[in-house]
């Protein structure tokens, strides 16, 4: 059955929001906190994805719920379809602590999002309409220049 569900979220200029609120499976708040104990590992795959300012997960009310949020470049099919792409053992490993989790290549992957999505009350975004590659490139140009004005004025 399709989840009628905002899909959406909040969308400030290019950079969208995402948060879902999971049950969690008895002893899934430790293997959470397990997996992302290598941060090294997930920092990797997520940056792989390259559409992700940020996310984070909280566990709460005593280790029974957690929060995912994120804030990502673009629209939300596009933005689930590439973690289920390019870092589908990954999303599974973080995911698979929910209840009723059907994995990152299930067909029904979207409505489980969905199902759990809250959009958010209030949210900023200071630089909205800047997607990931466009601030990589102003970094690129701003040590380019560091580099010239260095030579000049040495």
């Amino acid at each position: 059955e399709t989840v009628p569900a905002n899909r959406a979220g909040l969308r400030s200029g290019q950079v969208s929001e995402l948060t879902v609120i999971m049950p969690l499976k008895p002893g899934g708040a430790q293997q959470l906190r397990e997996a992302t104990r290598s941060t090294e590992a997930v920092h990797h795959g997520v940056a792989h994805v390259g559409t992700v300012h940020d996310l984070r997960w909280v566990v709460f009310d005593d280790d029974t719920r957690a929060i995912f949020a994120t804030t990502y470049d673009g629209d939300w099919d596009a933005y689930i379809d590439d973690f289920a792409a390019k870092i589908p053992q990954l999303m599974d490993r973080l995911f698979r602590v929910a209840e009723g989790y059907p994995g990152i290549t299930s067909p029904t992957i979207k409505d489980f999002i969905a199902q759990h999505q809250v959009t958010a009350t209030a949210w900023y975004c200071a630089h909205d309409d800047l997607r990931l590659p466009d601030i990589a490139r102003q970094q690129r140009v701003a040590r380019a220049v560091d580099g010239l004005l260095d030579a000049i004025n040495p």
